[in-house]
């Protein structure tokens, strides 16, 4: 694929891995198969570990070399929870450690890895698993500072910000984009 990119368009200067799989059998560990342990992982974190293995290079051989990988992980990475998979949020952990190392170690070369942790952001999906379960919603809102999803519009501005040179001096972070939900501990009223 990224083969295919530099064929057509010469270079290649961003990498977006956007990657996502929740699965209804991950729950905690003593409830999840090892098969859904492993789909879960493989989908959300050794994805994007193939992506930057074959991306990456593609940035480093391009004249002058350099760019942004940006990688999809969640705030469940930065916090602990009581009722999330957590199978998924190890994973996202693991996205967040391998964009600080790669960060890190690619730096002087001038390609910039950063991640995303999203929080919940609108899309017919998301909005889906609350329709599923009336009454989930409003319990979560009560815990989102902003008392609200994130919209489309404020992920694809993040992401542009992280793939432009006005973030040329970000790498090896995650930014949060969850409304302050990895920095609040709210107590319902």
């Amino acid at each position: 694929m990224y083969d295919d990119v530099v064929d057509r368009y010469g270079r290649l200067d961003v990498i977006y891995n956007n990657m996502g799989l929740m699965n209804r059998g991950d729950r905690s560990v003593l409830d999840t198969s090892l098969q859904t342990w492993r789909t879960v992982h493989d989908a959300n974190l050794t994805s994007i570990f193939l992506s930057c293995k074959h991306g990456i290079p593609h940035l480093l051989n391009t004249e002058p070399s350099g760019g942004s990988v940006i990688n999809s992980a969640s705030f469940l990475a930065a916090v602990g929870s009581a009722t999330a998979p957590m199978a998924y949020a190890a994973a996202k952990a693991g996205v967040v450690q391998l964009t600080r190392d790669l960060g890190v170690h690619l730096a002087r070369s001038k390609v910039r890895v950063n991640a995303v942790l999203f929080g919940p952001i609108e899309t017919p999906d998301q909005r889906a698993v609350f329709d599923r379960n009336p009454g989930a919603l409003e319990k979560r809102l009560v815990h989102w500072p902003m008392g609200r999803f994130g919209t489309l519009e404020e992920a694809s501005g993040t992401i542009a910000f992280l793939a432009s040179d006005d973030s040329g001096f970000i790498t090896a972070t995650a930014v949060p984009l969850d409304g302050g939900i990895t920095e609040a501990f709210t107590v319902p009223e």
